[in-house]
């Protein structure tokens, strides 16, 4: 299954005013994104090039697709979290068409999701000594290195989302107390302050002054490269981008399996509430709504070396 489709014979149904209302019915851009994305992939994947194309899909294609998205244990297509985001937003499209009977049933209800365990996140975390590979793996000397090596320190010194990042401009780099700020629109459009690390904005700084973009305050921190001497100045780099940005820098040190632009957010938590930062700090820190969610990353009460099994005596 391929993230994006690549014939764009596909896309008609997206123009759909039926498709188009439902997807213009979610606030955040982000979320709307996230939807399309996952119908993308949905119409893709069964070749969908109209209503009556999605007529035909009964519960068992419903099941095979999930199969494909999950792939072999050892080798998994998808995250099991973005597996259940897929088959969630299949099945509130399929409840939408439903509703405008267009379809009698919901064909993704009652087909087995994927279960997570909630003790503990999904996303796969790197030791701190990945974490210091990763960020010296760009090269300091070029342009692009440099951007890299701020993207890098970005997301691991701030647990950024990747969409949080993307949207970044210079004027969300504002000095608040004192302290460089970055302002934060997350999920929901919900608006947070997140300190600068000094690591961190001595980088940014250093990819400013290379990039010459800088002194304008309307444009993305992080561009494509290519954007520097042509294109549209007000481009921000594309998550897509950034995601295989980050896969590349995995794979360079050698980080080879469940590596993604999440681990490093997920790292970034793990790593302040390893080094005792208070649980609710990290939940506004992160832009959780609920402690819970942060709760996934505190790995506090996992670590071997904290087991009962080490207070026993006899």
């Amino acid at each position: 299954m391929s993230d994006e489709p690549k014939s764009h014979i596909f896309f008609e149904l997206l123009d759909h005013p039926l498709v188009k209302t439902w997807m213009n019915n979610t606030l955040s851009p982000a979320s709307r994104e996230a939807k399309r994305h996952d119908l993308t992939n949905f119409i893709s994947w069964f070749k969908i090039k109209s209503m009556e194309d999605i007529q035909t899909i009964n519960r068992d294609d419903i099941i095979k697709w999930r199969d494909a998205m999950l792939g072999p244990k050892d080798d998994q297509r998808y995250a099991i979290r973005t597996v259940k985001r897929h088959m969630a937003t299949i099945s509130k499209f399929i409840e939408m068409l439903r509703d405008n009977k267009i379809l009698e049933n919901n064909v993704v209800q009652g087909v087995e999701r994927p279960k997570l365990n909630s003790a503990e996140g999904a996303t796969a975390i790197i030791s701190s000594t990945q974490a210091n590979d990763i960020l010296d793996a760009p090269n300091p000397k070029t342009l692009k290195g440099k951007r890299d090596r701020a993207i890098l320190d970005t997301f691991l010194f701030h647990a950024l989302r990747r969409s949080e990042l993307c949207n970044i401009k210079i004027k969300d780099i504002q000095e608040r107390e004192g302290i460089k700020q970055f302002r934060i629109f997350g999920k929901g459009s919900k608006e947070r302050y997140v300190p600068c690390h000094p690591v961190a904005i001595t980088r940014i700084n250093d990819y400013l002054s290379a990039s010459g973009h800088g002194f304008d305050q309307n444009a993305p921190l992080f561009r494509p490269i290519s954007n520097n001497t042509a294109g549209n100045p007000y481009k921000c780099m594309a998550p897509n981008s950034v995601y295989e940005l980050v896969k590349y820098y995995g794979l360079k040190v050698g980080i080879k399996k469940d590596f993604s632009t999440h681990s490093l957010r997920a790292t970034a938590a793990t790593n302040a509430l390893n080094n005792r930062e208070d649980i609710r700090k990290v939940q506004h820190w992160l832009g959780h709504a609920a402690v819970s969610t942060t709760a996934m990353y505190d790995k506090r009460d996992h670590r071997p070396e904290d087991s009962p099994t080490f207070r026993v005596k006899y």
